[in-house]
């Protein structure tokens, strides 16, 4: 390690269906338990991570290939007082579901990856190549879907479960859709599981299993996305901070903050020069 405190470059790509994109230096910050509504994939660079996830706790130690699905609720911390470096992308789920489906040669459902570690160290290696193509800018357009999609087809293929699509009785899906609508209209609203279970028609412990089986991640965690989201839009549109936090549900400034960076592993601030810079240079 050659830096004592936290770094942390974010970037978009926006001709790789927005994906967001990190590279980062962690040794004092703790991220607090929360789930993304896309897929984590990484490579630890040097150092070791610590996480809790799916009811134990795991090292991701360096080289090795990490992949969080959607909708996991997990930490994350320094292992040992060194810290930890690491590339990250986040790829959206429709993405990963075009690569299944096209593997397999028929619609598949999101696939899942079974280990939060893998030590794959070839397909690490690949991983990091794709990463720093991105990373430097350089690479064509044609460069960087070709390596994204080579990638995850081999990850998919070495790592993943393919299942077909989830099935709900229609009743129920229409149901569970309509509630995801409500969220997304509501999002900055204190809205209750009750209220979500009723307008449902479930119960509200049936309602929950539900909507996460089908939606593939909570309604608590869902309604988190959707605020983080909705506040990079604002962001980007140039609304200040503070009111960017109380129009999306938060209590305030430090509230957005804190729940921004737990998600996103940067903070409002560092969003906010990122989406500048996409304005300014939209080709870049």
């Amino acid at each position: 390690m050659t830096t004592s405190r936290d770094t942390a470059t974010f970037w978009i790509e926006p001709d790789l269906h927005s994906m967001e994109c990190l590279r980062a230096t962690y040794i004092q910050h703790h991220f607090a338990p929360h789930a993304h509504a896309e897929f984590v994939i990484g490579v630890i660079e040097t150092g070791a991570q610590r996480v809790r996830y799916r009811g134990g706790h795991e090292i991701m130690p360096e080289r090795s290939l990490c992949v969080i699905n959607p909708g996991e609720l997990h930490t994350g911390h320094a292992a040992t007082s060194a810290g930890w470096s690491y590339s990250t992308i986040y790829p959206d789920p429709s993405l990963l579901v075009d690569v299944a489906s096209q593997i397999k040669g028929k619609l598949c459902g999101v696939p899942n990856c079974g280990q939060l570690v893998n030590f794959d160290y070839e397909l690490a290696d690949e991983f990091k190549y794709l990463h720093r193509a991105l990373f430097s800018g350089m690479a064509s357009r044609l460069a960087r879907q070709s390596l994204l999609l080579q990638f995850l087809a081999r990850l998919v293929t070495r790592h993943f479960d393919i299942q077909p699509p989830s099935e709900l009785p229609i009743a129920n899906r229409r149901s569970i859709l309509r509630t995801r609508d409500y969220l997304q209209e509501h999002f900055g609203e204190q809205v209750a599981l009750e209220e979500l279970a009723r307008l449902a028609n479930l119960s509200p412990f049936h309602f929950a299993r539900s909507f996460t089986r089908f939606i593939g991640i909570s309604p608590h965690a869902y309604q988190l996305q959707i605020r983080i989201r909705e506040a990079k839009l604002l962001l980007a549109s140039g609304m200040p901070i503070a009111q960017v936090a109380v129009s999306t549900g938060f209590a305030d400034q430090s509230h957005l903050a804190n729940r921004f960076k737990a998600v996103c592993g940067i903070t409002p601030r560092q969003y906010l020069k990122v989406s500048k810079k996409l304005q300014e240079f939209p080709d870049s």
